[in-house]
Parts: C-alpha cells; structure tokens; sequence
C-alpha cells in the first residue's frame, strides 16, 4: 500500500543523479542522500558515449534505443541545470593494422553500418561524444540542494521506515554492502590522464586501444585502464605507464600530464545492470553500469520511473528479479 512518504535515493554518482532528474521529471516524492564517507568514481569517468562496440565494430546493446534518448535527454537537462556538459562528437576508429583492416574490410557485408563512416584508414562512428560527468554531478547537487532534496549523509538501515522505499545508487560501493554483495559484481578499477599537447585533433575523439578525448579547456583526456586486482582510490604505477605507451601508440610524444582521476566501475558479469525493486519489501536498485553509465543510465531511469507508475514492465534482461533466488530466505 503506497504512502504519503518519499523515496530515498542513495548515492549522487551518474545513476543517482540521472535517476533522480527522472524521479523529478514523474513528480514522485524522494529525497537523496550522498555519504561523505565514500569516493565517488563517477568523477573519473571519461563519459564517452559510442554506439558501436568492440573490434567487430558491432552496434552495442539497444544503440538505437539509448541513443535516440540520451540526446534529447542530456539536451533538455542543460537547459534544467544552466549548464553545459553535453558533447556530441564524432569519434574516429583507425585500423590497427593492415590485418586488421583487411579483416573488417572481408566481414564488411555482416557489419551494420547505421553508425559508421568508412574511410581508406578507419572508420568514423556518428552519434558518439561525451559527457563532463563531473560537471553534471555538480551542476545537479546544486539544484538538488536548491530543491532542498539533497543531503550529504551516510544510510543507516535506522532510516528505513521514514521512506517508501529505498533505492541504492551506490556503484561499486554496493559490493561492500551486506544486502546487495551476493550480487554478481565484477568492478573494474581505471585510471586517466589529464594532458596538455598539441598533436591530438581537438574535432574528434580518437579511439585506438584507447582513447584521447579533446577537452573544452584545451587540455585533453587520455584512458583508460581496466584493472580487477586492486580497488583502492590511488592510481598506480603501472596504469600510469600503460597510459603512457597509450598515448604514444596514438602518435602523441610532446605532452604535459596534469592530473590523474582514479575510479571504480560497477560493471557485472553478465554484462547487464541491475535495475528494479525487490518483490516483498521496500529496497531497490539502480546500479551496474559498468563502463556505459552516461548512455545506460537514461533509458533505464525512464524505464525504473516507468516500472515504479505502473505503466510498464522492466526488461527482463536489466530487472532485478533475475536474481531473485538470491534475496529469498
């Protein structure tokens, strides 16, 4: 039976900060809460947007129906936020090598081609570009705060019973807690680089083993690394290296690093997020994004709000109850 109390949204990274636009967008009632105790990856995250994935240059999972909302959707919030953190770019792939070209060039009939431009040396993926996550976790914070929505406060189980239901956000920090880590996580820690050259092209974003992101202060972005040995917030010797041989590799040998943004992305094993509430109780979640948070988060937060109404059914493939057997007693 519904009440007359709000929903409590815990964690302000990029899938609590989208989910609660949406939340705003259907007029529920929520509050959200960011613990000051925890490091928040989505700071780190390069928040490139791409809808053509891995070395078959495959469309990625529902490219069409998350690219066909994530731009309306990061549009329509710049102009909510009076801010600007929305970058479509096009993004350039080169060919590794002669191999690989003439690979791709012979599997080329099987190859769906809404998304790419081919050329003599790559080819070019449209629909693709960035978002400054960090600037968009600030921008909302401020308006949450404005709204007086947004605290910085740590859940404790205690709080529970003031909320209709609670929904966690909380990205690799779920793995550690007590409800959610039975879940089939598999977090991967990266690292980037902040540098200044000026060799890379500052009209594109170029993709080769990596990336080197043109940034709107004439610096640029060099990532990532994946790692699953290590998850502390401190990078590392060997990823800044890897990072290194990355931009060389890219034909970048003049440059100035500047700063390096460590995070951990809540990516799972089955490549899906976990999105949904919990049949018999009042806990929920939003997380599991891996990777692909700017262009996931979206649709699945219309779809949660969607599922939440009553207006219709969570995909099976991202739903929570997938797992169900794992929350029964």
């Amino acid at each position: 039976m519904k009440t007359n109390k709000p929903y409590l949204l815990v964690g302000q990274g990029i899938a609590g900060t989208v989910l609660a636009h949406h939340f705003l967008q259907a007029n529920i009632p929520f509050k959200i809460w960011d613990s000051p105790n925890h490091f928040n990856s989505s700071y780190a995250a390069g928040g490139i947007f791409n809808p053509v994935t891995g070395r078959k240059l495959e469309k990625t999972w529902l490219a069409d129906e998350l690219f066909d909302y994530l731009f309306s959707f990061y549009q329509q919030l710049e102009k909510t936020l009076s801010a600007s953190f929305f970058y479509p770019m096009p993004l350039y792939r080169p060919f590794a090598n002669a191999e690989m070209k003439q690979w791709l060039m012979d599997r080329k009939p099987q190859i769906n081609h809404d998304f790419l431009t081919w050329e003599e040396d790559g080819v070019w993926v449209k629909q693709a570009g960035w978002v400054d996550v960090a600037s968009l976790l600030r921008h909302s914070k401020n308006y949450f705060k404005s709204l007086g929505i947004f605290s910085e406060r740590t859940f404790q189980e205690e709080d529970a019973s003031n909320f209709e239901a609670i929904i966690y956000c909380e990205g690799f920090h779920a793995t550690q807690n007590p409800f959610w880590n039975k879940l089939p996580f598999l977090p991967a820690k990266g690292e980037l680089i902040r540098f200044h050259s000026n060799e890379p092209s500052r009209d594109s974003i170029l993709n080769k083993n990596g990336f080197i992101l043109p940034l709107p202060d004439g610096a640029y972005k060099v990532g990532a690394t994946y790692r699953w040995d290590e998850f502390t917030p401190f990078p590392t010797a060997s990823s800044q290296d890897e990072l290194m041989s990355k931009l060389t590799s890219m034909g970048v040998s003049k440059y100035e690093l500047l700063e390096t943004y460590v995070g951990i992305r809540p990516a799972t094993q089955d490549r899906r997020p976990f999105v949904g509430m919990l049949v018999g109780n009042n806990k929920g979640i939003f997380n599991g994004f891996g990777s692909k948070g700017v262009s996931l988060s979206p649709y699945f937060a219309q779809s949660f709000v969607q599922a939440i109404k009553g207006d219709k059914e969570l995909d099976p493939e991202v739903s929570i109850h997938r797992y169900s057997h794992l929350f029964s007693v």
